[in-house]
């Protein structure tokens, strides 16, 4: 039998209580997210994830939980998960203008460069006026190795909030790193520095610009200042040790280089630079991290600097040397081993039928690349890409590779497996007094003679000719060196 008042009666007494158990459940996502950043600001991200995480069971398409969430993984260096989160936070809210911004943030952590920019290009396209993302933006484009366009961003932000500290550092640090102003970043950090002069990561940022412009008692004294601010600044202490190291006091250094490793700094590196001291033994080579940073750093001002201030004399040498053991035309397959942008490679073309060049630093190699001279450019490390090439090569070149490499014995190996039989090895090395390899004070190998001509006969070469000379300058002083060429026996 139907019975409409009653019926009616149950409708709304489960209406009521489907609503209060809605209203329940928003209650505790709110709760839930509250406790969340609560531990967040305590310093217990993994609980408070933990709490997000039961949140977003209950209210699985929350784009501010979903976009809390992507924060807290990002902290916790999980850029993956962090990226998937902001991703669904705007698959929900397209235009979430600071869900945009921490995913360019995240993607730039990922190396994905172009993407980050893309990310906050779109957010900024919602919210043009933004200072904060106009500064990100300038992060990204400077990652790209677009400086100019990286540096108005930064000034856009300045235009809007005129006292934008980390804008003014982030200036800073392009003007020196990619644009080679050194003084206009000291000008750029010390306006920011006026404004909150207590910052640890401002006041060491001025102390590379000034060991950059050689003012070494003043960038000492800018490290002290982010020390007394942050004792456990690694950054400082390998920076500090570094303008002692220039400054002749290489105890101090020492001490500085030691300190930095305690404070967490990358035990290869801080061991290379203690034996540059002399203070520990020499390891094999320079520890890769090292060479890439370094190199990357350069790639800009990489043939300028060379040609100019070190008046670079080892491609030609071994271009002349090769010349007088090859025939002419391009006949040759050949491997240029840390080529760099491309120095001794532009010499050798005319003799290749296939140009390899192979290096560390992804932005030297952007450099060759637009060169157009290489058929192949790989991103390696020499030992490693070397027996991939057991038999196809008839010459293999390295211009001043062997200052980062101390133990040539598994090289001099690898080289003469890649090569045919009569194929050519040349290459650049600064040269030793002392026995066997040493590292010096400038942080590069030099070789003795009678250690190269061991590693000949061990490994199947026979020296064709050794051409002593000086291969650079460094600091104003002849760097003396020389180039050997030798040949694969049957």
């Amino acid at each position: 039998m139907h019975r409409p008042d009653n019926a009616n009666g149950t409708q709304n007494r489960a209406r009521k209580r489907r609503d209060q158990a809605v209203a329940l459940h928003f209650e505790d996502v709110a709760a839930l997210h509250n406790r969340g950043i609560a531990l967040r600001r305590i310093g217990r991200p993994v609980e408070a994830l933990a709490c997000h995480d039961r949140a977003l069971a209950i209210h699985p398409k929350d784009p501010e939980g979903l976009y809390i969430r992507g924060t807290l993984l990002f902290e916790l260096r999980r850029y993956d998960e962090a990226l998937l989160s902001y991703d669904k936070a705007l698959a929900i809210q397209p235009r979430y203008v600071a869900a945009l911004h921490n995913r360019g943030i995240t993607l730039r952590f990922l190396q994905r460069f172009a993407e980050a920019l893309a990310s906050h290009d779109k957010a900024l396209a919602i919210s043009p006026h933004d200072a904060e993302g106009l500064l990100h933006r300038a992060i990204a484009l400077g990652s790209l190795a677009r400086p100019a366009e990286a540096l108005a961003s930064c000034d856009r932000a300045l235009a809007l909030q005129p006292r934008f500290v980390e804008a003014l550092h982030n200036r800073g640090i392009l003007l020196l790193r990619h644009l080679k102003r050194p003084a206009d970043a000291l000008a750029s950090h010390d306006r920011a520095l006026a404004i909150r002069p207590d910052d640890a990561e401002g006041l060491f940022h001025r102390g590379t610009v000034l060991f950059t412009l050689k003012r070494f008692e003043e960038a000492l004294a800018a490290y002290d200042k982010v020390l007394v601010l942050n004792s456990r600044h690694a950054e400082a202490c390998k920076g500090r040790g570094t303008v002692l190291r220039m400054l002749k006091r290489p105890q101090e250094a020492a001490a500085s280089y030691r300190q930095a490793g305690d404070n967490g700094a990358d035990p290869e590196e801080i061991e290379y630079l203690l034996a540059g001291l002399g203070a520990v033994p020499s390891p094999v080579s320079a520890p890769r991290k090292f060479i890439t940073a370094l190199f990357d750093q350069y790639a800009d001002n990489f043939e300028e600097h060379l040609a100019g201030r070190l008046q670079y004399q080892a491609p030609a040498m071994i271009a002349d040397g090769i010349a007088r053991f090859v025939s002419a035309g391009p006949a040759l397959d050949i491997l240029d081993l840390g080529c760099g942008t491309g120095l001794v490679g532009a010499l050798l073309r005319p003799l290749a039928r296939i140009l390899t060049g192979v290096d560390l630093s992804p932005s030297m190699l952007e450099k060759a690349r637009d060169r157009g001279i290489y058929d192949r450019l790989v991103c390696a490390d020499l030992t490693e890409f070397l027996p991939t090439q057991a038999g196809q090569l008839d010459l293999v070149v390295a211009g001043d590779v062997f200052i980062y490499v101390g133990d040539l014995s598994k090289v001099f190996q690898e080289v003469r497996r890649s090569l045919r039989d009569g194929g050519l090895f040349g290459f650049s090395v600064e040269t030793s007094d002392r026995e066997g390899f040493a590292l010096g004070a400038g942080l590069r190998y030099a070789h003795s003679a009678g250690y190269l001509r061991k590693l000949a006969d061990d490994n199947g070469f026979a020296i064709e000719n050794i051409q002593p000379g000086v291969i650079r300058k460094e600091e104003g002083v002849d760097v003396n060196g020389c180039v050997l060429i030798m040949r694969a026996r049957a």
